[in-house]
């Protein structure tokens, strides 16, 4: 029925529109619905999933638990998706044809509303005839209305019948689409539930933990994607009105992200996002290069805690329980690629967009994770990326040594101050500021992990350079550098500071004692390394009295452990003493293998020094020295093995050879720390004397003679006599002596304690004299008296000489006589002769371009009885200039006079051998002003290990460490 038939009667005109609405309903809509489940159903039938054949295609590919598991799946996949699928075009066909009736209703309707218009135009024209017509009566025209009237009644009523008709027709179809589109619905969803997004996903791949995690992995990307855009967008902002966030913005940006943090998808997408430099220029825009205080110190804080802990999530390879096989592969390569691109960023110096703040990777990554753990993450980083970046973080403070950036303090080192030697947020920032210590942190528990950590290479660096190097030329591991660290933050500062503490010696000290935990031919290696750089930073360190006191309270505690690793080591000591020269030839150059297994072989110079640093434990004092506590350990240890043969039955030749070795090392050391202080004595004493002259000079007013005084120095002479020098003969001191004196009676002492092992049955004398012979030579307290009174009797010579010439004269008329050399100076005098008996040799072998200057020091070297043998350019880096008698040389003619001549010479020829000659004939400088520049070079370049000065008379001086 229409909406205004009632009961018969016509009812007030209306439109049709009104009468007889149309049918509700979207046609194109509909059909739009059809052609999309149309070309869901094309897509779906041609994956593999649905055509069943994934699962045989993954067996062919793919083997193990997690591929069977992928293979049931995909199986399970496939038989939920192929009745849906089946049923999506008899859907999209329903669809078409509600579309049709749909569209065939309303055309019907909008026929039926033209009838209805019509139907009413017709009873209007016929109601407007009856009232013109001629009627009397009225009585015609009353009827002729009435008539009307049920005329249109009767057709709106028909019409009206034929409308709920075609509505009813329409409404059948509507029932048979809508019973198709709910036997789809009812394969994956119960009666009366609502469909939505997500709950399509969990019923269709629920339980299916592949096609789970991708759903989960897209999400996530798509909450990455959006905070990566804020956060750019929020960086952005804050360089357009300032160069700062204020803690507003990132408050917003730590709520947003710490929602997800714990998500590995998200966090890896999100530093994809933004990469190693977007994250950088957050913190640097955040304002953690600036002092702070209050809430912003809270802010700088939550940020960093939620970031490190994004960095943790990102990286690691812990993935929530439940992840499908698929998705941990890729989390783990994602981690992988992260991890990179961390330790690629820990020795890039980072620059706010702004400018106005500056700081290390490494720093940045300090603190990310010190705010993390701050901020209650307990996680650790995985083992191989925590050596990695540690590594960086130790190339990265080695290169700020050597840099020319004076100014960056949020790096490894704030200011030269021990008080004060790094930056943090967090409280304790000797700890949290610290970069490599809080990396340390995150690989400490397991043995195997402690060694690798010992083990791993520091990465290359343009800056650092040779810095890099062990005392074998090899590349530093991150075990040597825990070594040497100290030093690296000593060169950061003007001066040596005594109260310097680093956390990472006690890193050391538990590393190393985890060590001892694990076996093979890595631990062997470490071990090795770490006993030649104890040796080399313990003679750095005996030069100076601050830094021998560092020294004592960061590295010195593990010379316990050392002395036990050359004890358990006798057996490559053996065959090291037995043939010296085998090391060289050895394929592992660290290690050897013994009865024990793989142990560390040094050579007997190398073994010479780690002994010594064992018997050195204070570096200072005009005194003799008795030997450290390590040192003595290890004696007592040899005793014992000494002990142990004599009681098996066993010939202990072999334990003596080796205690008379280490006694003469350790007297080596010990006496060259003695001659150390007597030359330091006498140049305290050299120096008062030249100061008396000068302040008689300045008091009597002497303008010339203090002039001429002036122009002596810059000579290189002196202003001492002859009687001043026999005053400091007498009284400079003579520790040497005194050391000589008290090594011989501890050698006489532990020639009585082998006796008493093996019962003084035989001479053990030429077996600790045999192993003695394998170190360096010293001489005799009784020899050293003589030397002493030979100085003192020449001394004595000139200044009675110099007294017949009149010890009266004014000084000015001594001025520019010159010193003798030092007596640790060895002079070769002869003009033009060699002083050995054979004429040596020049061998231009392949080498090209070589300089007329090279060629004449080659000359004058086998002039000097020396086998000259040019080598050619490796091509990889530089190379020495040849062989001198077998060992490689590298030769420097410079010219000019300047005060840094030969140390920039030295400087340079250090990167190609540390053996340089020195050829003076092209430069006016004096011999005694090269040897004190080549005595600096030798004190500030430990990679220089002996210079040898040509002058231009031909006579050489050498000088070695």
């Amino acid at each position: 029925m229409s909406r205004v038939h009632d009961g018969g009667h016509a009812a007030p005109s209306i439109s049709g529109e009104v009468a007889l609405p149309l049918p509700t309903g979207d046609g194109e809509g509909l059909r739009a619905a059809a052609r999309s489940l149309d070309r869901a159903a094309a897509r779906a039938q041609a994956t593999t999933t649905v055509c069943g054949t994934l699962a045989a295609r993954l067996g062919s590919v793919w083997s193990g638990a997690a591929a069977d598991a992928a293979r049931v799946e995909a199986d399970e996949l496939g038989s939920r998706s192929r009745p849906v699928v089946g049923a999506l075009p008899r859907t999209a066909h329903a669809l078409v044809t509600y579309a049709a009736a749909l569209d065939h209703a309303t055309g019907r309707v909008r026929a039926l509303q033209r009838e209805w218009d019509a139907l009413d135009a017709d009873h209007a024209l016929a109601t407007l005839r009856l009232s013109h017509l001629p009627d009397p009566t009225g009585a015609g025209v009353v009827l002729g209305l009435e008539r009307a009237r049920a005329d249109l009644a009767a057709g709106r009523a028909r019409l009206s019948r034929t409308h709920a008709a075609v509505l009813e027709e329409l409404r059948a179809s509507a029932r048979r689409c809508t019973a198709t589109v709910a036997a789809l619905t009812d394969m994956t969803f119960p009666s009366g539930s609502t469909p939505t997004p997500g709950l399509v996903r969990s019923v269709v791949t629920g339980g299916l933990s592949f096609a789970d995690g991708v759903v989960a992995q897209r999400r996530s990307r798509e909450a990455a994607l959006s905070d990566g855009l804020l956060v750019r967008r929020a960086v952005a902002a804050a360089q357009a009105g300032g160069g700062r966030l204020t803690d507003g913005a990132t408050a917003v940006l730590v709520t947003r992200i710490r929602e997800r943090r714990d998500d590995p998808a998200y966090a890896q997408a999100l530093l994809e996002e933004l990469g190693t430099d977007g994250l950088a220029d957050l913190l640097l825009t955040a304002g953690v290069t600036h002092e702070g205080s209050g809430a912003h110190v809270d802010t700088v804080r939550g940020l960093l805690g939620t970031l490190g802990s994004l960095v943790i999530t990102a990286t690691g390879r812990v993935v929530p329980a439940g992840t499908d096989p698929r998705t941990r592969a890729e989390l783990a390569s994602g981690a992988a690629l992260l991890a990179d691109d961390v330790v690629a960023g820990v020795d890039t110096v980072r620059t706010a967009p702004s400018g106005d703040g500056r700081a290390t990777g490494a720093w940045l990554l300090g603190q990310l994770l010190s705010g993390a753990r701050a901020d209650g993450d307990v996680r650790r980083l995985p083992p191989r990326l925590a050596r990695r970046a540690a590594a960086a973080a130790a190339t990265s403070e080695i290169a700020e040594t050597r840099d020319a950036d004076p100014t960056l303090r949020h790096g490894s080192t704030l200011v030269p101050d021990a008080s004060s030697t790094f930056a943090s947020w967090f409280e304790d920032a000797a700890t949290t500021g610290d970069a490599l210590h809080v990396l340390l942190g995150h690989v400490r528990d397991d043995p195997a992990e402690a060694a690798a950590l010992l083990a791993e290479p520091l990465p290359d660096s343009g800056v650092a350079g040779l810095a890099l190097a062990n005392s074998r030329g090899d590349r530093l591991t991150l075990g040597e550098h825990l070594v040497r660290r100290w030093i690296t933050h000593e060169a950061s500062g003007t001066e040596s500071h005594p109260d310097l503490h680093l956390h990472t010696d006690d890193d050391l000290r538990q590393l190393l004692g985890d060590l001892a935990f694990v076996d093979g031919d890595g631990a062997a290696q470490t071990r090795a390394r770490v006993m030649l750089e104890v040796s080399r930073t313990s003679a750095f360190a005996m030069s100076e009295a601050s830094t021998t006191r560092i020294y004592t309270a960061a590295t010195a505690p593990v010379e316990g452990l050392v002395a036990d690793w050359v004890a358990a080591m006798r057996e490559n000591v053996d065959r090291a003493l037995a043939s010296p020269g085998a090391l060289s030839t050895m394929a592992a150059p660290y290690t050897a293998v013994t009865t024990d297994g793989p142990q560390p072989w040094l050579t007997p110079r190398e073994l010479t020094g780690v002994v010594g640093a064992l018997a050195v434990d204070t570096g200072m004092g005009l005194r003799a020295k008795q030997t450290g506590a390590a040192y003595d350990r290890l004696v007592d240890r040899e005793l014992d093995a000494a002990r142990e043969t004599v009681a098996t039955g066993g010939d202990p030749q072999a334990d003596e050879v080796r205690l008379g070795f280490l006694d003469q090392s350790a007297s080596a050391t010990l006496v060259a720390l003695a001659r150390r202080q007597d030359d330091l004595n006498r140049s305290a004493w050299q120096g008062i004397a030249e100061a008396v002259h000068v302040i008689d000079i300045v008091k009597r007013g002497d303008l010339p003679g203090l002039t001429a005084a002036v122009h002596t120095y810059l000579d290189g002479g002196t202003l001492r006599t002859p009687a001043d020098d026999l005053v400091i003969s007498l009284v400079r001191s003579n520790v040497e002596l005194s050391q000589t004196e008290v090594d011989e009676a501890r050698r006489s002492e532990l020639v009585s304690r082998v006796e008493a092992i093996t019962g003084g049955g035989r001479d053990v004398l030429p077996a600790l004299s045999g192993g003695a012979a394998l170190a360096p030579g010293l001489p005799s307290a009784e020899a050293l008296r003589a030397i002493r009174a030979d100085e003192i009797r020449a001394s004595a010579e000139a200044a009675a000489q110099d007294g017949t010439a009149g010890l009266g004269s004014r000084v000015s008329e001594r001025l520019g006589q010159r010193t003798t050399l030092p007596d640790r100076v060895h002079v070769v005098e002869g003009s033009g002769s060699s002083p050995r008996s054979k004429v040596g040799s020049v061998d231009l072998g392949a080498a090209k371009d070589l300089k007329d200057h090279e060629k004449a020091t080659a000359s004058r070297l086998a002039a000097l009885g020396h086998d000259v043998e040019f080598l050619s350019a490796t091509g990889h880096g530089k190379s020495p200039d040849a062989l001198v008698d077998g060992v490689l040389w590298e030769f420097k003619s410079p010219t000019g006079a300047s005060s840094e001549t030969i140390a920039r010479n030295l400087r340079k020829g250090s990167e190609q051998s540390p053996r340089i000659v020195i050829d003076l004939a092209r430069c006016d400088i004096t011999v005694a002003e090269a040897v004190g520049q080549a005595e600096y070079a030798l004190d500030r370049y430990d990679r220089i290990e002996a210079i040898l000065i040509i002058d231009k008379d031909g006579r050489t001086t050498e000088r070695t460490r």
